[in-house]
């Protein structure tokens, strides 16, 4: 008797001028493949609900630039929260979105006041100025066709904006003031 595999698939196809469609490919890509992921999970424990305020206010009025994606938003046991940010686009891809791009951090989160901001490496176990102390220095000989890198400044605590350079993936570990001990002017 015969065997049939039957295999299902979607295919997005879309015709664009010459040097578009980088566009259509990165926004439209990050929304097929990595769409935004909400988790929840149980907590032991006694009376968890009076001692939480079950709301999460990040991102009700403000949208990330076009040219930015939110990989993580994690709260950690620390209760402190790991933010990763990466820009979608090659330099000099698309002419608007090939740009550096600004993250408001405090607008990101509104109803939160943010006390402590660390920028880390990628995968968040080291402040991104110890990794910067270890950096190996490589000698290139010859000339190089790359063109130059460009990265966003470190983060003023008083701003609190994050600049992106293109294809560039920020982390940071943030810690919020305790809404019980902020002051009301």
């Amino acid at each position: 008797m015969p065997l049939y595999y039957f295999i299902q698939g979607k295919f997005y196809l879309r015709i664009d001028l010459l040097g578009e469609g980088a566009k259509w490919r990165r926004t439209t890509g990050q929304e097929i493949y990595s769409p935004l992921l909400v988790a929840f999970s149980e907590q032991d424990g006694g009376n968890w609900v009076n001692s939480h305020v079950p709301k999460f206010s990040a991102t009700e009025s403000y949208c990330l630039p076009e040219n930015v994606a939110l990989i993580t938003l994690q709260a950690l046991d620390d209760e402190s929260v790991l933010l990763r940010l990466a820009h979608l686009y090659e330099l000099d891809e698309d002419k608007d979105l090939s740009k550096m791009a600004t993250v408001d951090l405090r607008k990101l989160f509104p109803d939160k006041m943010i006390s402590k901001i660390t920028e880390t490496n990628l995968s968040a176990n080291q402040e991104r100025s110890e990794m910067e102390k270890k950096r190996l220095k490589w000698k290139v000989r010859g000339t190089s066709r790359s063109k130059s890198v460009v990265r966003g400044r470190p983060v003023d605590s008083s701003k609190l904006l994050v600049e992106l350079g293109p294809m560039e993936i920020r982390t940071f570990l943030l810690n919020f003031l305790d809404a019980r001990r902020q002051v009301v002017d």
